[in-house]
C-alpha cells in the first residue's frame, strides 16, 4: 500500500529558489551592461554589492527554515545543494565585477563581452527551470532547459578558450593575467548552472 503524508508541505522554498534566481538573472544582466559601459564600472560594482547582499539574504533565509522545517518539497540535501548553486552564481558574478574594477580595466575584451552574454543566457534558463520546479508534472520542459543550460555552458567554454587564446597570442602578459581571472569568474559562474541543472536532472529522477 501506497504510503500516505498527512503532514503539509512547506512550499515556501520554491518561492525563495525563484527569488534567488532573479537576483541571479539581474547580476548577470549587470555585468553584461557594465561590460557595455565601462567607464561607469564603479557605480555598477556598488549596485553589485547591494545584489550580493539581497541574494545573501535569500539564501540564509532557505537554510534557517530548512533547519526548522520537518516536510520538505524536496529531499533537503537536494534544496541545500540548489541554494547552495545559486548563491555561488551570483558570488562569482560578482568575483567578476569586483575584479574589473579592481585592475582598472579601461576597455572590454570582446571575447568577455559574448561570455558574459552567455552566462545571462544560461542564468535565465536557470531561473526557467527553477519557476518549474514547484510542479514535476512539467519535467520534460524541466529537462529541456537542463539541456540548454549544458549547452550554453559549452558555448562559453568554447568563448574562454579561444580569448585566452588571443591573449597568449597578443604577448601582453599584465593583460593576460589581469584578464584570465575576468574570464575565470564568468566562467566558474557558468560551471554552477551547470552543475545546478546536474542537481535539477538528479531531482526528477528521484521524483519520476
Amino acid at each position: 500500500m501506497a504510503r500516505i503524508n498527512f503532514l503539509p508541505r512547506d512550499e515556501r522554498f520554491f518561492d525563495l529558489f525563484e527569488q534567488a534566481s532573479a537576483v541571479a538573472v539581474t547580476s548577470a544582466d549587470l555585468l553584461q551592461r557594465m561590460l557595455a559601459d565601462i567607464e561607469h564600472a564603479e557605480q555598477y560594482r556598488q549596485e553589485m554589492v547591494h545584489l550580493e547582499h539581497k541574494g545573501d539574504s535569500v539564501i540564509h533565509e532557505v537554510m534557517q527554515k530548512l533547519n526548522r522545517t520537518f516536510v520538505t518539497p524536496l529531499d533537503q540535501e537536494d534544496i541545500r545543494a540548489i541554494a547552495s548553486r545559486l548563491d555561488d552564481i551570483i558570488d562569482y558574478t560578482q568575483a567578476a565585477v569586483e575584479r574589473i574594477v579592481l585592475y582598472h580595466v579601461e576597455s572590454a575584451l570582446p571575447g568577455a563581452i559574448k561570455q558574459a552574454a552567455v552566462l545571462t543566457q544560461t542564468v535565465k534558463e536557470v531561473q526557467l527551470v527553477v519557476g518549474k520546479l514547484r510542479d514535476m508534472r512539467q519535467r520534460k520542459e524541466i529537462v529541456d532547459h537542463c539541456i540548454e543550460i549544458n549547452r550554453l555552458e559549452n558555448v562559453g567554454d568554447f568563448i574562454y578558450r579561444e580569448a585566452l587564446g588571443s591573449l597568449f597570442h597578443d604577448g601582453d602578459l599584465l593583460e593576460l593575467m589581469r584578464w584570465k581571472e575576468i574570464f575565470e569568474q564568468i566562467e566558474d559562474g557558468l560551471d554552477q548552472c551547470e552543475d545546478l541543472a546536474d542537481v535539477i536532472e538528479s531531482v526528477i529522477v528521484k521524483h519520476s
